[in-house]
This record gives structure tokens, sequence and C-alpha cells, in this order.
């Protein structure tokens, strides 16, 4: 029975759930805390450590943790990989994960479909690039790489007063597109959708009151690619008229299980268990 550890921080009860459906799938699992994993570097390199694991027979990690703790996850992927260890998220996508501008560097380069963006080193800049756009637009800004404000400009005198008004290092100024947004967990190959509709008041509903949607196969593809060149095999995609607006590392498990009548959790064990098999 091939070894399988779950390395994961949050709330306790869904992985509950995937423990069970990792077991069902004939793995031998064994659940710990990220936290409990030490990573020792030194001039030979990197080991990972847990005095009660042998990791040198773990076959498949499945790795989940809340964005944050991305400083501490990545170097572990570094070392998961250098040891062949199988796991659903890669080097780098915890940094990809973290950093929206990164991440629409990523999208871009590999030509996912996104909405028009410009990225600006500094915010003096807008007023600059103002007049270049087709207006709704969205702007984001950041300080210290943290996203602190949100704002939909409606003209290029909207977005040039917003500028003067806010103190940021950086921003994001992308096309407004306007409409209700798909959230699809992409797992391996296949991408179940949940369609977020739009209120009376112009906002999104909860992604617990979305309704199951199918995507054509132009946009299942360009899911489960935009999850790819992320580093996921397991990841939210969320997209809105067939543009990528952003990748998540993880999967409301629950919620897809329950909105879509699929169980997301078998899905993500079957995945695991053909990677570790070959079955």
């Amino acid at each position: 029975m091939e070894k399988l550890l779950m390395a994961v921080e949050g709330e306790k009860k869904r992985f509950t759930f995937l423990k069970d459906a990792f077991r069902q799938a004939g793995l031998d699992v064994k659940a710990i805390t990220v936290r409990e994993l030490t990573l020792f570097t030194n001039m030979s390199g990197s080991k990972i450590k847990n005095s009660k694991l042998g990791l040198s027979k773990i076959k498949a990690i499945y790795l989940e943790t809340p964005l944050k703790l991305t400083q501490f996850v990545e170097p572990l992927l570094d070392e998961i990989e250098r040891r062949g260890i199988y796991c659903q998220v890669k080097k780098n996508s915890y940094y990809i994960g973290s950093n929206e501008l990164l991440q629409l560097s990523v999208l871009n380069e590999y030509n996912i479909k996104i909405p028009r963006t410009t990225i600006l080193g500094n915010v003096e800049q807008i007023k600059a690039v103002a007049e270049k756009f087709s207006y709704p637009v969205l702007l984001k800004l950041y300080s210290k790489g943290e996203k602190i404000q949100s704002f939909i400009a409606n003209d290029e005198k909207m977005l040039a007063s917003l500028a003067e008004r806010v103190q940021a290092d950086n921003a994001i100024i992308r096309e407004y597109i306007a409409g209700e947004v798909d959230h699809c967990a992409v797992i391996g190959d296949k991408v179940y959708n949940l369609k977020r509709m739009v209120k009376e008041d112009g906002s999104l509903q909860p992604l617990k009151k979305a309704l199951p949607s199918k995507l054509s196969k132009a946009e299942e593809e360009t899911a489960i690619q935009a999850a790819s060149v992320c580093g996921c095999d397991i990841a939210t995609v969320k997209m809105c008229k067939g543009f990528v607006l952003k990748v998540k590392p993880y999967v409301n498990m629950v919620v897809f299980t329950k909105k879509t009548g699929e169980n997301i959790f078998e899905e993500v064990a079957s995945l695991f268990k053909e990677k570790v098999s070959g079955a």
C-alpha cells in the first residue's frame, strides 16, 4: 500500500473527509500539520525531518496551507521536488499564488487569456497611462507587496483623482469585466464549475450560494492550463467571460462537493492514486 502524507493547516473537518477518501482509495495516509515538519539547510543541501515519520517511504504529499505561510512552504516544495515525491502543488506555486503581480506576469507569459492589465512600479505613473484605457477599469493599490485598496474608475478623470488621494507603492490597472464569475475547481484534467451570480446592488453572491454551471470546452482548457502554469494540479481558477482573473493553489472541497453533487474529495484521492501507482 502506497504511503501518503497530508501536511495541512486550516479547518479540520474537511481534511478529515479528505483523509477518509484517501484511505478508501487504498492509500496508507498519515495527517500532520505543516508546522510539524522541520527543514534543515546547510552547505550540503536541505532535508525535511519529522521524528515521527519515515519520510523516505512517502510516495506522495498532499500539502495545503494558507498563503500567509508561503515563505515556509516554498523551501518544503523545493525539497519535495528534489526527492521525487509527488505533490499536487509544485515549486513556486505558493509564491505565484500569494503575489498577484507575479501571477499576472506568469499567466501573460504563457498566453493565458487575462483582462488587459498594466502593472505600474509607482502610482505616479497612473496619470501618464490613464488615457490609454477603455473604461471602466479596476485599480488595485499595493504597499510593501500587500494589496491595500481596490477601486472601479469609470473614466480617466476619476482614475487620476484616485491616484492623487492614495498612498501606495505599486498599482495594477485592469480592464473591468462585469458579469457573473466562474469558480473552477481544477482536479487534474477535470473541471467543476460554480457560477457566482450578480446581485441587484452589483456585488457577487457568496460562493456558498453559487450555482453549478457547465463551461465550454475552451473555457475548461483555459482553466486547466492556468492552474498548470501556476504550478498546480489542484486549484481554483476564477474566470469571467473566458478571462482568467485569479488562480489559488487549493479548492474549497466542502462547498464544491455540496453544490456540484460530485464528491470532490474522492476525485482528489483518485488523482493521487493515479499519480503514485499509475492506476
